[in-house]
């Protein structure tokens, strides 16, 4: 459980941050986009990916075609940890076509090529999300360390329920292997969120 004082912090910076780029006219999905003038399905925005070479945190925004996108969603954030040559999906979050976050959601094994490890180590992983970023993106590496953080409750009880969802597949399938390269099941959980709300509850309580 995060503190108040934690919370509240976390939801000043993200509405410091969406306030900013506002004022120059932008969302969050277009700054996202890295400066790219076409937002190509499947590409990856940076074309690198956003990485910060301490933590081994990292970052990419993407989009898939039109007819596996939900409903008025622009694209979607991707947040791996990376321990040598392995790396680990933490969690998804989709941005709406007015760039904000309106769905939290886990991925199975084979969506990413991860190395799937227990809920245990995701969330461990999850709660020290922090990427210090030089630079236009910036912003965005914090705006999303924010988010990790007002929203944590809601990620780890995704990433608890993916494990339990994971289990489920195991037993119908007859394996663990055939459970993580199901291409039957590509989103394993998912939530919606209402940032708007959330920041008018923490940054209520600072007035």
């Amino acid at each position: 459980m995060l503190i108040q004082s934690t919370l509240c912090l976390a939801a000043q910076e993200i509405a410091s941050i969406q306030t900013r780029y506002a004022k120059k006219g932008l969302t969050l999905s277009e700054v996202a986009l890295c400066g790219a003038k076409e937002f190509i399905e499947w590409n990856h925005y940076p074309a690198n990916d956003l990485v910060d070479e301490v933590s081994g945190y990292e970052v990419y925004y993407h989009a898939h075609s039109a007819d596996e996108m939900v409903d008025d969603e622009h694209g979607h954030f991707h947040l791996f940890k990376r321990c040598g040559h392995d790396f680990h999906h933490l969690i998804g979050i989709a941005l709406n076509q007015q760039g904000l976050p309106v769905r939290l959601f886990t991925t199975n094994q084979w969506v990413t090529g991860e190395k799937f490890v227990s809920a245990q180590s995701v969330i461990a992983q999850l709660r020290d999300f922090d990427m210090a970023i030089k630079g236009r993106m910036g912003p965005i590496a914090c705006w999303i360390s924010s988010l990790t953080k007002l929203f944590f409750i809601e990620m780890e009880m995704l990433i608890i329920n993916r494990d339990l969802k994971i289990a489920q597949l195991e037993n119908e399938l007859g394996s663990i292997e055939m459970a993580l390269e199901s291409k039957n099941h590509h989103v394993l959980t998912e939530c919606k969120i209402d940032l708007l709300d959330r920041l008018s509850q923490h940054l209520l309580l600072v007035n």
